[in-house]
């Protein structure tokens, strides 16, 4: 097969993808009303796999036009709102969530959503409030994360660092998981053990330049800028590192917890 013909698939597949969704549309708009749940029947799949796909803005539309045809499950709700947490409507996706707790006001999945719309909206309390229940009931790295990142943007330190705790128990291999944790630690005050746990993930193999970023953030919070100034970091012009310094140096100075969590993002870092 010649190497035209190769570039050429991804882009036929497409199209065909394409059309059998305007084909399936197209379908739907024009299926009589004695059939209408058939037709809500197919939204739903095809809403799935296009999600799947990594198209989520018009997988929201097709789960928002199942609901508008009576597939209004608080399950195809959430759906909704992942769908549109993922195409970057934070405000529409809290809606969805929110709509799905009115059908089932303790499912877990739902107040998780809505915690991270709630995050990623700078609503860090409302989060708290939204990832407390859900996250031991989901009990993922996600959900252990997003309420770390709540519980330091309120000004819990120690609670946020057992919550990054449970997600690097859950992800012990995960880098940024494990540097969540680290920047978790120096914020409330655990020197030792934050620059403890980022010296082990700069030493790692899997280290990113992110990575070898965030160790100098860690280490000048936890008041080891003395062992920022010496860290080997492949790659590195000095000028960068003297200008992370200083910029780790400026939120240091910030006059509470929760204001350095904020300026380190870390809504934005555990909520994606």
């Amino acid at each position: 097969m010649s190497s035209s013909t190769l570039s050429s698939t991804p882009v036929l597949a497409r199209v065909l993808g394409t059309v059998v969704l305007i084909l399936a549309l197209t379908a739907c708009a024009g299926t009589p009303t004695s059939a209408s749940s058939d037709a809500t029947g197919r939204l739903i799949p095809l809403a799935d796999t296009l999600a799947q796909r990594g198209d989520p803005a018009t997988a929201a539309e097709l789960y928002a036009r199942a609901i508008d045809q009576g597939d209004d499950g608080a399950d195809v709700r959430v759906k909704l709102g992942n769908a549109r947490l993922a195409s970057g409507d934070d405000a529409g996706a809290a809606e969805a969530f929110r709509d799905a707790l009115r059908e089932q006001i303790t499912l877990a999945p739902a107040l998780l959503g809505l915690g991270t719309a709630q995050l990623r909206l700078g609503e860090p309390e409302a989060a708290l409030k939204s990832l407390t229940p859900a996250a031991p009931e989901v009990n993922s790295v996600a959900a252990w994360s997003r309420l770390g990142a709540a519980r330091a943007l309120a000004g819990q330190s120690e609670a946020a660092v057992e919550a990054f705790a449970r997600a690097a128990t859950l992800a012990p291999n995960d880098l940024d998981v494990r540097t969540n944790l680290a920047l978790a630690q120096a914020l409330a005050g655990d020197a030792e053990r934050a620059s403890d746990g980022i010296r082990q993930i700069v030493d790692s193999p899997l280290a990113e330049p992110r990575h070898y970023r965030n160790a100098l953030l860690v280490l000048v919070l936890a008041g080891r800028a003395d062992t920022a100034e010496r860290l080997a970091i492949p790659d590195m012009r000095a000028a960068e590192r003297t200008r992370l310094i200083a910029q780790a140096q400026r939120i240091a100075a910030l006059p509470t917890p929760a204001a350095r969590a904020r300026a380190l993002k870390l809504a934005q870092a555990a909520a994606g």
